[in-house]
């Protein structure tokens, strides 16, 4: 069916307004006395009111309490603060509504920062239709991630939202603006932290300093609120580096930080899974029976895990470093660091994969762009992709969906994206370079 650039302008716009009123309904219908969102409320709450942000959390049994977010740090409170104002005022339903929205924004906070991003790479005259295509095959192949983020009330893709608004901010020159939006995210989820030396590398070194500053007045607010109590960061503090050097990903995570779940999609759990020997208790937990891995020592896991880290890590700084001075190369670079820092990151569940998102975008970019050979393999690893990644426990149940974890796939797609990116940012270097070398011999 034919339709004109109208009424196709009307029905994409039919469809994305469709789309969100389904995740505002789907956030707002939950009547569970237990979930993220609602801890995140208790969380702003306790921050407001000046008490212990990680107190027992109280959803967890009486006899057993466990902290609230051990995870987070205190400033997350800044985030969801004014949502337990209404969840105060008006009730539960209107702050779920309105966290919902929030996080439909910076849904559309993404897709525009990512086309105003890509404007060079797009075909001469690209409409409207042309944007609203890659973003739905965008959307579609991390619907996985999208679905589970908003529904459990996550904030990852508020912070993706933000990284986006930074980078684009700071491409633009406006780096003061770009440190802003950047601190805030780090501020209240500090998983992207590996952005912090790819700005620097990328020469971006007043949109860091800003990002230092904004993140050190979310802490100076925080400590504010809590009448000056350094308990919590010390607290958080501890927990973060005690977590993160912890060289066994089964053991038992000190000041009950999360424990080992099948669900965490780090590189280290992957590597101690797939290397090492997978626990009993644990391995009972997967209905479907677990593959033995290749029973190295634990000593032997640890030092695969650190060089595995190390050589992702020197892979994309050293891409940002090459390839500073080419606009193209650099949301390449952009877009590796995010992946890497989901990898890298002891806590990594499939909600914070939202971002991923730029990586998918670009890739199906690049397979419209493509002609022939070239366009025939970038359409297949996107293919790969939808097989390998897409089904979740709506499509396999609980069962197969616990089981897949436990192969640790996107954990192995997340590895895969980090060297797609950093490769296409060589390459797009390159391209740049060669026209330069020649105008130079003549």
């Amino acid at each position: 069916m034919n339709l004109t650039p109208t009424q196709r302008r009307w029905a994409w716009n039919a469809l994305w307004l469709a789309l969100a009123v389904f995740l505002v309904l789907r956030a707002t219908s939950r009547r569970e006395e237990r979930g993220v969102i609602l801890s995140h409320l208790e969380f702003g709450r306790r921050l407001l009111h000046g008490v212990d942000v990680y107190g027992p959390d109280p959803s967890e049994p009486a006899n057993a309490p466990r902290p609230l977010h051990a995870p987070y740090p205190p400033s997350f409170g800044l985030l969801t603060a004014p949502f337990a104002v209404l969840d105060d005022t008006l009730g539960t339903r209107p702050a779920r509504a309105a966290w919902a929205l929030l996080q439909i924004g910076c849904l559309m906070a993404a897709a525009l920062s990512l086309r105003r991003l890509t404007l060079e790479r797009a075909p001469p005259g690209a409409s409207t239709h042309y944007w609203n295509i890659l973003w739905a095959l965008m959307f579609a192949l991390g619907a996985r991630f999208v679905l589970r983020d908003t529904h459990g009330g996550g904030g990852n893709v508020i912070n993706l939202a933000l990284c986006l608004l930074a980078f684009t901010a700071a491409e633009r020159g406006h780096e003061g603006r770009a440190g802003l939006w950047l601190g805030i995210s780090l501020a209240t989820k500090p998983t992207q932290l590996w952005l912090l030396p790819v700005f620097w590398l990328l020469g971006r070194r007043r949109t860091v300093g800003a990002t230092i500053l904004t993140g050190l007045g979310c802490v100076l607010l925080s400590l504010l609120l809590q009448r000056f109590d350094f308990g919590p960061w010390y607290r958080w503090i501890e927990g973060s580096w005690r977590i993160g050097t912890q060289t066994d990903a089964f053991a038992v995570p000190a000041l009950d930080f999360p424990a080992f779940e099948w669900m965490n999609q780090c590189l280290r759990c992957a590597v101690a899974r797939w290397f090492g020997t997978v626990p009993p208790e644990f391995a009972a937990r997967v209905a479907w029976g677990v593959m033995p891995g290749l029973g190295l020592s634990q000593d032997a896991v640890t030092w695969i895990t650190r060089v595995l880290s190390l050589g992702g890590l020197a892979l994309v700084l050293g891409t940002a470093w090459r390839t500073r001075r080419v606009p193209e190369a650099r949301l390449w670079v952009f877009a590796s660091a995010l992946v890497l820092s989901v990898l890298l990151s002891p806590l990594s569940w499939k909600a914070h994969h939202m971002a991923l998102l730029p990586a998918l975008f670009l890739l199906v970019q690049r397979a419209g762009a493509q002609s022939g050979t070239a366009r025939t393999r970038c359409v297949w690893l996107l293919v790969a992709w939808a097989v390998f990644c897409l089904p979740g426990k709506e499509l396999i149940g609980n069962n197969g969906d616990e089981w897949q974890n436990s192969l640790y796939v996107i954990t192995i797609w997340d590895a895969v994206l980090v060297v797609l990116c950093t490769r296409s940012a060589r390459a797009a270097a390159r391209e740049h370079e060669e026209p330069a070398a020649r105008h130079s011999i003549r």
